[in-house]
Protein backbone atom coordinates (compact mmCIF):
# COMPACT_ATOMS: atom_id res chain seq x y z
CA UNK A 1 0.00 0.00 0.00
CA UNK A 2 2.78 2.60 0.60
CA UNK A 3 4.76 1.68 -2.41
CA UNK A 4 1.26 2.26 -4.21
CA UNK A 5 0.80 6.23 -2.31
CA UNK A 6 4.58 7.02 -3.30
CA UNK A 7 3.93 5.69 -6.47
CA UNK A 8 1.04 7.47 -6.89
CA UNK A 9 3.04 10.90 -5.63
CA UNK A 10 5.27 11.15 -7.87
CA UNK A 11 2.83 11.98 -10.84
CA UNK A 12 1.99 15.60 -11.72
CA UNK A 13 -1.60 14.56 -11.57
CA UNK A 14 -1.94 14.03 -8.34
CA UNK A 15 -0.27 17.21 -7.49
CA UNK A 16 -2.64 18.86 -9.35
CA UNK A 17 -5.79 16.72 -7.78
CA UNK A 18 -4.35 17.66 -3.64
CA UNK A 19 -5.60 21.48 -4.02
CA UNK A 20 -9.06 19.78 -5.08
CA UNK A 21 -9.08 17.54 -2.48
CA UNK A 22 -8.23 19.71 0.37
CA UNK A 23 -11.30 22.18 -0.45
CA UNK A 24 -13.33 19.30 -0.38
CA UNK A 25 -12.38 18.05 3.37
CA UNK A 26 -12.20 21.64 4.35
CA UNK A 27 -16.02 23.06 3.91
CA UNK A 28 -15.75 24.14 8.15
CA UNK A 29 -12.85 26.75 6.75
CA UNK A 30 -13.09 30.49 6.12
CA UNK A 31 -13.61 30.75 2.38
CA UNK A 32 -10.41 33.34 2.45
CA UNK A 33 -8.05 30.71 3.80
CA UNK A 34 -9.34 27.61 1.38
CA UNK A 35 -8.52 30.36 -1.91
CA UNK A 36 -5.40 30.77 -0.26
CA UNK A 37 -4.88 27.17 0.23
CA UNK A 38 -5.60 26.71 -3.14
CA UNK A 39 -3.47 29.21 -5.12
CA UNK A 40 -0.59 27.27 -3.09
CA UNK A 41 -1.24 24.14 -3.73
CA UNK A 42 -1.87 25.27 -7.48
CA UNK A 43 0.99 26.80 -7.80
CA UNK A 44 3.06 23.84 -6.21
CA UNK A 45 1.35 21.46 -8.15
CA UNK A 46 2.33 23.49 -11.31
CA UNK A 47 5.72 23.55 -10.28
CA UNK A 48 6.12 19.51 -9.92
CA UNK A 49 4.51 19.74 -13.40
CA UNK A 50 7.26 21.28 -14.84
CA UNK A 51 10.34 19.23 -12.16
CA UNK A 52 8.89 15.87 -12.65
CA UNK A 53 8.72 13.19 -15.18
CA UNK A 54 6.34 11.56 -17.07
CA UNK A 55 6.84 7.93 -17.00
CA UNK A 56 8.43 6.33 -20.05
CA UNK A 57 10.20 9.74 -20.38
CA UNK A 58 13.92 9.82 -20.37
Amino acid sequence: MLKFIINRLREPSTWAALPSIAVAIGLGAPSGTWEAVTQVGLGLAGLAGVLLREKGVE
